[in-house]
């Protein structure tokens, strides 16, 4: 079914640092993290919208269907994709500053920013201070967006305002009159910069590049402190060898921010993950203040970006096969929804850090577009009865490739998919049983055509997550192709389907915990299985409140639904027990690795899900610090 291309989820994040009010000399004015359990004292805002303008909350509170938040704990946001309302003049006004007897100012953040354009409209977010108590306001800086589903970091000198007695500074959001996205704010924080600091504030390269390619490392460093930066050593390694550079003759003044380009560049030569290190060497011939900011590290993954020739036409796909994986290892597909795409869904499903994880190899194939320019998956859609393309061939031979190449075990193929891309899902399972040995559609359904013609040769575990207030693909269904999608039965009803086909018993029914009460939603499930010990099984995992979501990435964040399909395809008649992504598992293990839901290694944060990988294969969710 339907899923626009306006998700921006996370892939590989940039790992800033960010100021707090400890651990550096700066004489810190300000210091805000919106954790707290109402609107921050002194802090006010203004605003045309319906909706209350700024909020606070998790990403699953303030995201919405069509501009989703990577988690960052409890921050502050507007959201105009959710209301598509006024959003014009949405200021978020700090308490009121006195510059007037002090040498320097600096205000850093983070910010979820896209600056994108929809609809021909494009969100602009600007630093706005007033000087006569907000009756009006004049623009410090624009914010440049960054439309790669990250949390950034800003440093915006305050020094133009110095002298100034009583100084209000806001963020002002302004959807210029379209229906765009929106913006969130964290860890806001003004200080008096003393001495000499310099901050590596991001790492500019690609987090997904191509085995081949040559990359330049750039990225941006701002004088964090008052003195002047006149020169500076920067180096960057993938631990190996180390690549140093020297840039002079800078004259940085307190808030200035120069943006580096290393004359060394990195050369790609294997697929898998890359951990990029750069630091700042020196400062002026020496070591500065505050060594905490002067280094930052970023995973880069390397992919093969491919075509094949299927049918007479060119298809493209973005294949990744991990360091970790052995041998003759799984092959997963991932696959888009209707008017999705390939790197779409490979950045917010986060396949590619279970792929490191768990060592499989990992297939996002690119759907053709239709008549009407959307790419889709063809399982028979009532508006596209003229499409002829046939996309379970598409799969096939591109499995028949990587076994070739890659010695991927054509035994241990599977296929999992949003909306569209879980139609599809169920269509492999009807038409190429012998070639996928489980399928997991996610806010997908089977056509009525497809399983009143669905006679498998083999039986095919499936599991379905669905939304019960799905506004796209109904959990009720639409057996009279009232949307005019084409009739398909409801969720229910198909999972019966399979289970009668299969001649499966209910084994086993449960919930799972409601890790993220606020996200309006929690996860049931029913399991079942062969009495005779068979391999077929089939489960539903049902998102009770949920809507057309992919789980994790947006919408109920109990449950992570690529980690879900992982585990449903690697227990598959396997010695591998039941509880793994539980918390149980043997006696005798030993704790491996804790990482985030990107695959990097990471201690527990407060309000965030981290997954603990242990020496028996088991691995178990845990939210922040218990």
């Amino acid at each position: 079914m339907i899923q626009f291309p306006r998700f921006h989820i996370f892939l590989f994040l940039f790992a800033f640092f960010l100021w707090s009010s400890t651990g550096f000399g700066q004489n810190v004015l300000l210091s805000e993290n919106f954790e707290g359990n109402s609107f921050p004292s002194g802090w006010t805002q203004q605003t045309l919208a319906t909706d209350g303008g700024w909020l606070m909350g998790m990403n699953s509170e303030l995201q919405s269907d069509w501009w989703s938040i990577s988690p960052n704990g409890q921050f502050i946001a507007t959201n105009d994709d959710g209301c598509d309302c006024d959003k014009s003049e949405d200021y978020l006004i700090m308490p009121p500053f006195d510059f007037s007897t002090i040498a320097g100012a600096m205000l850093q953040f983070e910010s979820f920013y896209d600056g994108g354009t929809f609809e021909g409209t494009t969100e602009v977010v600007t630093i706005e201070f007033s000087l006569d108590d907000g009756t009006s306001w004049d623009i410090l800086e624009e914010i440049q967006g960054s439309d790669d589903g990250e949390w950034n970091a800003y440093t915006v000198s305050l020094n133009a305002l110095l002298g100034e007695s009583n100084v209000l500074i806001a963020f002002r959001y302004d959807d210029n009159g379209g229906w765009v996205y929106g913006c969130a704010v964290d860890d806001v924080v003004v200080f008096e910069p003393i001495g000499l600091d310099a901050s590596l504030s991001a790492i500019n390269v690609p987090a997904n590049v191509s085995i081949g390619e040559v990359i330049q490392i750039e990225g941006n460093i701002a004088n964090t402190g008052l003195e002047t930066i006149d020169n500076l050593e920067v180096a960057w390694s993938t631990g190996g060898d180390e690549f140093l550079a020297v840039f002079n003759d800078l004259s940085l003044e307190a808030g200035d921010v120069y943006s580096f380009v290393h004359p060394d560049f990195l050369s790609i030569e294997t697929m898998g993950a890359i951990e990029l290190e750069v630091s700042i060497v020196s400062v002026n011939g020496g070591t500065d203040e505050n060594p905490d900011n002067d280094s930052q590290s970023l995973g880069i993954a390397v992919l093969e970006y491919g075509t094949i020739m299927d049918g007479g036409i060119e298809r493209d796909y973005i294949f990744y096969l991990p360091a970790s994986a052995m041998p003759n290892c799984p092959l997963v597909y991932v696959c888009h929804g209707y008017t999705g795409s390939a790197q779409g869904i490979m950045n917010y499903s986060g396949f590619n850090a279970l792929a490191d994880i768990f060592g499989f190899a990992v297939c996002y194939p690119q759907g053709i577009d239709d008549s009407f320019g959307n790419a889709f998956w063809n399982v028979g859609y009532d508006f596209q009865n003229n499409e002829t393309v046939d996309d379970v061939s598409f799969l096939l031979n591109l499995t028949n490739a990587f076994e070739d190449d890659y010695g991927i075990l054509a035994d241990e193929v599977f296929c999992t998919g949003m909306s569209n891309g879980g139609d599809f899902c169920y269509l492999l399972a009807c038409q190429a049983s012998e070639h996928f040995k489980a399928v997991a559609p996610i806010s997908g359904m089977i056509m009525q055509e497809i399983m009143d013609d669905c006679n498998p040769t083999n039986e095919v575990p499936i599991l379905e997550i669905h939304g019960t207030n799905d506004n796209v693909t109904y959990f009720e269904g639409d057996p009279n192709n009232n949307d005019g999608w084409g009739a398909y039965p409801s969720i229910p009803q198909t999972i019966e389907f399979f289970v009668n086909l299969f001649d499966l018993v209910e084994e086993e029914v449960y919930a799972f915990a409601d890790i993220d009460p606020n996200d309006g939603s929690e996860v049931t499930a029913v399991r079942y299985g062969d009495p005779e010990g068979g391999c077929a099984e089939v489960r539903l995992y049902t998102v009770e409140g949920g809507g057309h979501d992919w789980p994790g990435a947006y919408g109920n964040m109990d449950i992570e639904a690529s980690l879900e399909a992982w585990l449903f395809f690697e227990q598959l008649c396997q010695n591998i027990p039941e509880n793994v992504g539980n918390e149980m598992g043997s006696s005798h293990r030993t704790l491996v690795s804790v990482v985030d839901l990107l695959g990097r290694k990471s201690k527990p944060v407060n309000g965030e899900l981290r997954l603990f990988i242990y020496s028996d294969g088991s691995v178990e969710k845990h939210m922040g610090t218990d």
